[in-house]
């Protein structure tokens, strides 16, 4: 069921959908990303983040990624794509095809944070990251949760005022990628890599 978020008082567009996958799914990719964690790198950022040539900036992002989601991957992807006209119409954007997602795994650990940005790029050396229409995060931990902090704050346009939305296992967040938005700092001390606040991101881009 969608939990409808957006009103006068909170002007952070956005929709959260609450047991997006079940708890069958969401303990298989906790799961797999147990056994990929040799795989996972750490994350970069810039107009060349999709590419192999993102750069680290351990004081503005602190996280490690895995691209490649295995037997997941069509799955979240295609149940990406069955939200994009609803929530174009919720957004009030305009509609363009669903036949395009991108995806990635991120792991946030102890004293993991990723300081407020956008999900699309402009300027020198833009990429097709400008294309990203609609961001989506599907929420992933361990319960009972080993970590604190960790919200994701999503910034009304224009304003300082800002929504933040708690990492709640098997729940998905969207909200246009143009919107500026952050994860506040995970304190996560003596916890194993399972223990980390998991997040899988999708670019819906048109």
């Amino acid at each position: 069921m969608m939990k409808m978020s957006a009103t006068p008082a909170n002007p952070t567009p956005h929709r959260l959908f609450p047991s997006w996958l079940g708890g069958e799914h969401a303990a298989g990719i906790l799961s797999y990303a147990a056994g990929a964690e040799a795989r996972f790198e750490v994350t970069g950022i810039g107009s060349t983040d999709r590419g192999e040539g993102g750069k680290s900036n351990q004081s503005f992002r602190r996280s490690l990624r895995l691209r490649d989601l295995g037997p997941f991957s069509c799955l979240l992807c295609d149940r990406a794509l069955l939200l994009q006209r609803e929530l174009e119409t919720a957004f009030g954007m305009g509609h363009t095809s669903e036949n395009e997602a991108e995806i990635e795994l991120v792991k946030h650990g102890d004293g993991g944070f990723y300081r407020p940005h956008i999900d699309t790029f402009t300027g020198d050396g833009i990429t097709d990251v400008a294309n990203r229409r609609l961001s989506l995060v599907y929420y992933l931990h361990n319960r009972p949760r080993r970590f604190t902090g960790g919200n994701l704050r999503l910034f009304a346009p224009g304003s300082v005022h800002a929504t933040a939305i708690e990492p709640e296992h098997d729940t998905l967040l969207a909200f246009p990628s143009f919107l500026p938005h952050e994860v506040e700092p995970i304190s996560c001390p003596g916890g194993s890599f399972i223990d980390g606040r998991f997040s899988v991101n999708i670019w819906l881009r048109g």
